[in-house]
């Protein structure tokens, strides 16, 4: 007997077999059972991968029945994440990639709006044709005008797009526009690109975070945006615009999105990638400029000609109704005159209402608003107008005062200011009854003229005249002879010499001299200046009797007249004492 049979006493005898059923029978645990337990005892590592199953609904229903707080969990979450991107960021980031780039892109969207916002207020002031042709198609296109510029500026076409697994460089997927085929060998293609971007980040130390962006083979570009897991890659013809870079982005985060654990754990089957068919196509993108199409030019210089007589009628009827609503506004204006009412006969305007005959034409009124008399007509019947500036008008038409009389009215009452003669004053208190609106004349403004007062004012006017000659000459020039003809016609229209009146005007001929030099030599020739004067207007029929001669000097008298000149004076005096 064996030590292990002594060790199972009275079960010794039963074979291996018997002594499982016997165990399970009583512990419920197979040979099997026992040693997975004593292994899941012994090693950590398998204990954990057990357990990791049971873990998270443990910890769940630990929460919800409070044996344990968020608040104990938050602490050890960030330890955790703290130490994983300590040791490797890549991971987080490859994690975040998906989620992150979305909002990173839009936030660099919203400033490129802000950039096309500021172009397109740059490209405002362009005024070339090209561009005035852009400003109206923007306009009836709906697009900005930014937008048409761009479509003008950038002319490409995506031929081709890859799908490419960045750890192998196995090709995934790809697409291509109608006109090109996926080439023959894009396995080849995708290995071809893949080497090159190794070729570029080991001969030229490039860090992994500066990744190969793009690959210019004579006309074409190789557009490359790569993720944590692929790489989109695509062949374009041409100067593409910035927008495609952004749908390469977009479609490199659709695929991490949407196929992350596929791309993690990618064996080599290349079907389940049949899914990014229609982010790929997406990048299929064509923009080119329309062909330029035979321009109908009889129909536009038609259509110009058209819009431009319709836009001449436009203007020259709206001129016209301007032309005509002033001329309405002036005539409603006028005093004296009353518009009842306008219309409108074979294309002309007639106006209707009241006019009073003193008042202003109509057609001075039409002409001074530059409207011909073909294109209005009136029919204005007579009155007598009320308004105080008629009233006055028809004031002067009646009493004809003279200039020196300016008459004015207010509340039925005539005013005359000035002088006029007494002669005037009696025909206009007979007359202003029969002047419609006046119902009483107020003379206490005039001074009224009489003989004598009449004559002193004429003597005035002969005061003012004076004559200059040259050193001892008196020879009157063509204007002297003519203003020495109005003297003598003055002196015998206002100056009567009728020696039988108690006095008689004498008219004293002055002659000024000055001081300077020899003052009584100057004197007595300009006595003798004085005398030659008066000979002159004997001559003229003047009588000798009433003509004085005298001098004085300049610098003795208040009138500023000139050296060697000669002026009058008018006094009167007895016949006996002439």
């Amino acid at each position: 007997m064996t030590q292990k049979d002594r060790n199972l006493g009275i079960f010794g005898g039963l074979s291996e077999v018997k002594m499982n059923e016997l165990r399970k029978m009583i512990i419920g645990l197979d040979t099997e059972d026992l040693r997975r337990l004593t292994l899941l005892i012994n090693d950590p590592e398998a204990f954990a991968e057990e357990i990791s199953e049971l873990l998270p609904h443990s910890l769940k229903l630990m929460l919800e029945r409070d044996k344990v707080s968020y608040a104990a969990l938050i602490p050890l979450v960030e330890e955790a994440l703290k130490d994983s991107i300590r040791k490797n960021p890549k991971t987080l980031a490859d994690i975040l990639f998906p989620i992150m780039m979305p909002a990173i892109r839009k936030a660099v969207a919203e400033d490129i709006k802000e950039m096309i916002d500021s172009l397109n207020s740059t490209l405002e002031n362009g005024f070339s044709p090209q561009r005035i042709g852009w400003r109206f198609k923007a306009l009836f296109s709906g697009k900005s005008y930014a937008e048409i510029v761009l479509s003008n500026a950038y002319i490409f076409r995506v031929k081709q797009v890859f799908l490419i697994h960045k750890k192998t460089g196995l090709l995934l997927n790809s697409a291509s526009d109608n006109q090109n085929p996926v080439a023959k060998d894009a396995d080849m293609v995708s290995s071809m690109l893949s080497a090159i971007k190794d070729f570029v980040q080991d001969s030229f130390d490039v860090d992994q975070e500066n990744e190969l962006s793009t690959i210019k083979v004579g006309q074409f570009n190789i557009w490359i945006e790569q993720g944590p897991g692929a790489i989109i890659a695509a062949i374009v013809e041409g100067e593409a615009p910035s927008l495609l870079r952004t749908v390469l982005k977009e479609t490199v985060e659709k695929v991490h999105l949407k196929q992350s654990y596929d791309l993690d754990k990618f064996d080599g089957d290349v079907d389940t990638f049949k899914k990014t068919d229609p982010f790929l196509e997406n990048c299929i993108i064509n923009e080119q400029k329309e062909k330029k199409k035979k321009k109908p030019l009889i129909l536009i210089v038609l259509l110009l000609i058209i819009i431009g007589l319709a836009s001449y009628w436009t203007y020259r009827f709206i001129e016209k109704e301007i032309r005509i609503d002033k001329l309405e506004d002036a005539l409603k204006a006028e005093p004296g005159i009353i518009i009842t009412d306008d219309e409108r006969v074979n294309g002309k305007t007639i106006f209707e209402g009241l006019r009073d005959p003193l008042a202003t034409k109509p057609r001075l009124l039409a002409k001074a608003n530059n409207v011909d008399t073909s294109e209005v007509d009136f029919n204005l019947k007579a009155f007598i107008s009320l308004d105080s500036k008629m009233i006055l008008q028809r004031a002067y038409a009646i009493l004809q005062p003279p200039k020196t009389v300016e008459l004015s009215f207010s509340n039925g009452l005539l005013f005359a200011t000035g002088e006029v003669e007494e002669d005037w004053v009696t025909d206009a208190q007979k007359k202003y009854p029969f002047i419609i609106g006046v119902n009483k004349f107020d003379k206490t403004g005039l001074f009224i003229l009489t003989n004598r007062s009449k004559v002193e004012k004429r003597i005035l006017a002969i005061e003012e005249y004076f004559f200059v000659f040259k050193y001892k000459t008196v020879q009157l020039n063509v204007s002297q002879e003519i203003k020495f003809k109005n003297l003598i016609d003055e002196v015998n229209t206002v100056l009567d010499f009728n020696f039988s009146q108690d006095s008689v005007p004498v008219l004293v001929v002055l002659a000024h001299t000055s001081y300077d030099g020899n003052a009584e030599a100057n004197k007595n020739v300009a006595f003798d200046r004085a005398q030659q004067f008066i000979n002159l207007m004997i001559n003229a029929g003047l009588p000798m009797e009433v003509l004085v001669p005298k001098t004085d000097f300049i610098e003795d008298i208040e009138e500023a007249y000139p050296v060697r000149s000669v002026s009058f004076k008018v006094i009167y005096s007895k016949p006996e004492d002439l």
